[in-house]
């Protein structure tokens, strides 16, 4: 077990003091520390009432699931509409199937309950973690079975919510911050891992009250550890409030320079125009050019296609392993891009045009993708329409700063598949295997980071 480097800490501390104790929330919305707090504290009794309900056989297990579902999809303030929670849950319930339902509604309800030491958790987690293996050897496709590895987020997720400074939540992104600082990395075993987190988050919490003179509680240390995998997003606003720069940190960001700036280019800002006349090119042409890069960085082949002529899509990614392709276009725009009729027809052109050859070169799946900054809409009348009138599968509406979050699981993950999901979790191709926008909080949602 790492002890805590008092340096790194209040880096971490300092980069969120400065930007005024403010995040980003897991559905992009900027939030302060007070109001995320306020949110959490609101909700909480509605949770714990749900849970009392459980635990006293007052609620059965699939109605109890059915509700912290419904809790979660209105109330997302800790998470657990991704992997390592609601996903997990629907795993777990279905694979026990109806033979197995009385037997997971007693072991929930007793793993449920809080431990009273990092012992008992570990109890608790290997209990788990033995019913989750009886069933992963005997379902058919392991990708629709559960996971060990969601086993620490899952529980410790309701044991905050009977006390929420008491049992930290195991989130991925707090993992892979510790990782990143260099201060911790997690162990084989699930069991072993949490009570270590757990002993970790209270080193922090002492530390920090040390050096704040303050309180310092789990969501705290939670928040700071979040916004530290996040700051870079701050930088600009820091510097131009503060009139001074940012300390040098050791660089931590997955994300090679030479594709980071594609969320600017997308929203063609004006330092991007001004870059791009200093070297001769336009907006434009960065942007496709960059943007083959990143697809290429994150493991595809990448025809392109379009330097500049309207006739073509700007590129088309491949994965020839998987059998599926994405015919992309580029689109810059400073205030938000939607699908108009002349791009639509546009769009069934390239589609109707490219379909048949990548059919006959062996693709099985084919996709449209529209990568952009943002969506003004959600363009959902032109994707049916696109869907309808050509032979293509889905239409993804892209934000850049998702493609950068792929690439950066990717470069973090060796497991993270370019094809479908497995029994370590999503592939990059379940994130194009559906229709409308993708952003960086669903990527982030559905892995659990």
């Amino acid at each position: 077990m790492a002890h805590v480097d008092d340096q790194q800490l209040t880096q971490v501390w300092d980069a969120f003091e400065k930007n005024g104790f403010r995040m980003k929330d897991n559905q992009g919305e900027l939030i302060d520390m007070e109001t995320a707090d306020e949110r959490r504290h609101d909700q909480l009794p509605d949770l714990r009432e749900l849970v009392d309900d459980f635990l006293a056989e007052s609620l059965a297990l699939g109605e109890f699931k059915s509700q912290i579902d419904g809790q979660n999809k209105r109330f997302p303030y800790w998470g657990f509409k991704g992997m390592n929670g609601m996903m997990f849950f629907n795993m777990l319930y279905s694979s026990a199937g109806e033979e197995r339902q009385d037997e997971l509604a007693s072991l929930l309800r007793k793993l449920i309950r809080p431990p009273e030491s990092g012992s008992e958790a570990k109890e608790k987690i290997r209990s788990l973690e033995g019913f989750v293996e009886r069933l992963r050897n005997e379902v058919e496709d392991l990708r629709k079975a559960p996971r060990p590895g969601s086993i620490p987020y899952f529980l410790s997720y309701f044991w905050q919510i009977h006390d929420r400074d008491q049992y930290p939540i195991y989130y991925t992104s707090m993992v892979n911050a510790l990782s990143d600082l260099a201060i911790w990395e997690p162990k084989d075993d699930v069991a072993d891992s949490y009570a270590e987190f757990w002993e970790l988050n209270e080193e922090i919490r002492n530390t920090l009250a040390e050096y704040t003179g303050r309180d310092i509680h789990l969501w705290t240390v939670e928040h700071a550890f979040w916004h530290w995998q996040q700051r870079d997003e701050f930088d600009d606003d820091i510097e131009g409030k503060e009139g001074e720069t940012k300390p040098a940190t050791l660089p931590d960001s997955y994300t090679p320079p030479i594709v980071s700036i594609l969320p600017d280019l997308a929203e063609n800002t004006e330092e991007m125009v001004e870059l791009a006349d200093e070297t001769g090119n336009v907006v434009e042409t960065l942007f496709e050019n960059r943007l083959a890069k990143c697809l290429r960085m994150i493991g595809f082949e990448v025809e392109e296609l379009g330097q500049g002529m309207a006739r073509n899509p700007d590129g088309i990614a491949k994965n020839r392993i998987h059998n599926y392709a994405i015919i992309y276009d580029a689109k810059v725009r400073r205030d938000g891009y939607n699908i108009n009729t002349g791009d639509e027809r546009q769009f069934q052109d390239y589609i109707n045009r490219e379909v048949p050859t990548l059919r006959n070169q062996g693709f099985r799946n084919v996709y449209f993708a529209v990568v952009s900054g943002s969506f003004s809409d959600e363009s959902q009348e032109a994707i049916r329409s696109l869907k309808i009138t050509t032979d293509i599968q889905e239409v993804r509406l892209v934000e850049a700063d998702a493609l950068l979050a792929l690439l950066e699981n990717r470069l973090r993950d060796p497991k993270f598949s370019l094809g479908p999901g497995d029994a370590s979790g999503p592939g990059i191709q379940d994130f194009f295997a559906k229709s409308g926008i993708l952003a960086a909080s669903d990527i982030r949602e559905e892995l659990g980071i």
